[in-house]
């Protein structure tokens, strides 16, 4: 199911809530690089989106196999999903403005110190992708079970934390105000795997990716 929620008599969304847990089989809501890689399968009574073919990174070097949330774009915001790798890693993507501008969280079986590209927070920015945290941090993925992943995201203090199942401490964490706007995506670097369980909550949502150099708020 999906709940979008507008003040009234403004064209613009303030409030949004999304929720899918991919029973209905519906995709519409979607966005796929390639449409004939992503399926919902199930397990038992369970359904989820499973990707089933990964694809080459883009130069400059940067994951381009997710899926988008097309009709929402968000600035702050609380988003908590499950995830299961089937290789060694899996990706959520956040304030995506373009294909060369956005942030993801990198979630692997792989330490930062063994895998400097694994395991963390990376921006892409017109050029390859960078580590901006993570490198001490534990694997977020140490196995191929289903765990439950949080990003919260303040634009306004810069604030990004990722948590991972019940940690009550985030297992990635940094300030940075590059991009203020933008999709949430969900996919992998050059792997696959599955998701399920998705919900987004933001108060700063129908904001326009273009403004994502927009100076943070000082108050």
């Amino acid at each position: 199911a999906t709940v979008l929620l507008a003040t009234a008599a403004q064209a613009v969304l303030r409030s949004l809530e999304f929720h899918t847990d991919f029973e209905s089989g519906d995709l519409s809501a979607w966005q796929f690089p390639f449409p004939e890689d992503w399926v919902i399968l199930a397990e038992g009574p369970n359904h989820y989106l499973h990707m089933k073919r990964s694809r080459e990174p883009g130069v400059p070097r940067r994951p381009l196999q997710f899926a988008r949330l097309k009709k929402a774009t968000v600035g702050s915001f609380a988003l908590e999903t499950r995830v299961r790798r089937e290789g060694r890693s899996m990706l959520i993507v956040f304030n995506y403005v373009d294909t060369l501008h956005f942030y993801y969280t990198h979630l692997s079986v792989d330490r930062g110190t063994a895998q400097p590209v694994h395991n963390g927070i990376f921006i892409v920015k017109g050029e390859p992708r960078k580590r901006i945290a993570g490198t001490e941090a534990d694997p977020a993925l140490p196995d191929n079970q289903w765990h439950t992943v949080r990003v919260q995201r303040d634009v306004h203090s810069g604030s990004i934390e990722v948590f991972v199942d019940n940690r009550q401490e985030p297992l990635f964490s940094v300030v940075d105000r590059t991009f203020t706007c933008g999709q949430i995506g969900f996919g992998s670097f050059d792997e696959t795997g599955a998701f399920d369980d998705i919900q987004l909550k933001s108060n700063d949502a129908g904001c326009k990716p273009g403004s994502y150099l927009r100076p943070a708020k000082t108050d």
